[in-house]
This record gives structure tokens, sequence and C-alpha cells, in this order.
């Protein structure tokens, strides 16, 4: 049993973390992983990635704005391959994690310029999987010829061709 508080000096797990995981049949490299994901991720303070149980990936952010701008900027691929993540902290456990759902950027097209608002986008969103955000000026209006939206999507059902 560990004593209460022991945990308070481990500052070799500071950091900030993703857990993911390669969705596809064939292994990888995992060398030639860590060196493409670290050029494509362009972090700034830092990055360590380890390979830990059942194919899962842990990676390591020395600071908050590089893991953010990661999630922000996804989703990523490795060999024609969907990388998913997620965001965990530092006591979630990322064997258990659930990684069946990623975040895609979906353009709806066709509506009409005063249908262009959160309700409807949320509205499709939830149509689709799970409604995340909406692209909006700050007047919380969408301008262009279509209404993009941010939608959590499970990896594990297939997609919906058209809605």
């Amino acid at each position: 049993m560990v004593p209460l508080g022991a945990w308070q000096d481990d500052t070799d797990s500071e950091g900030y973390y993703l857990v993911g995981r390669i969705l596809g049949r064939r292994s990888f490299n995992f060398e030639a992983l860590k060196h493409t994901l670290t050029n494509s991720f362009n972090v700034i303070k830092g990055l360590e990635i380890r390979l830990i149980e059942n194919g899962r990936l842990l990676f390591k952010f020395a600071h908050t704005l590089d893991r953010k701008r990661v999630i922000d900027g996804g989703p990523w691929s490795f060999e024609k391959n969907l990388l998913v993540l997620k965001a965990v902290e530092g006591d979630d456990d990322p064997v258990q994690t659930d990684l069946n759902w990623i975040d895609f950027s979906v353009h709806i097209h066709g509506l009409p310029i005063g249908r262009m608002s959160r309700n409807m986008a949320e509205l499709i969103g939830n149509q689709i999987g799970f409604f995340r955000d909406v692209d909006q000026d700050y007047g919380g209006q969408s301008w262009g010829s279509s209404l993009r939206i941010r939608v959590g999507i499970n990896v594990t059902k297939p997609l919906h061709r058209v809605l």
C-alpha cells in the first residue's frame, strides 16, 4: 500500500498526457512513428512517446499548449492509419481509457444562410455523432457556403454517407 501523500513528491510523472492507438490491422515501426509524430506535432517545449499495454501509445507533453494544439489539430494519421487520441490526467489509467471516439470537422452544405445557427449545428452534429463545436464568429454568425462543425464520431461504427 502506498502511504497517503507519497505521490506528492513524484515529480518524474509531471506532464500533460495523451493516450492513443493506431487504427489498423498491420503492425508499425515504433521508432518511425516516434520520429514522424514528433516532427508532425511540432511541439515547442518537448514530447516523449512510449508504447504501453495493448498497442497503446502514451504521449507526455512538457506544456499544456502543445497538448492542446495536437488535440485541436487532429485528426492525425500514420502510414494511412487513423491515430485516435484522448487527453488523460495524472490519475487516469491510460490502459482503460476509451479510445473509440475521434473528433472530425464536418462541412454542411446546402443550408440557407438564415439556418446556419448553433441550434442547427447541434441538431445535425448529434445526428452524425456527438456535437462538439461550431465555427462561428463572435456574433454567433456563420459565413460562407457551408456550416463547419466539430463532431465526435465513434470509430467502431460505420459512417453515415448522407443525412
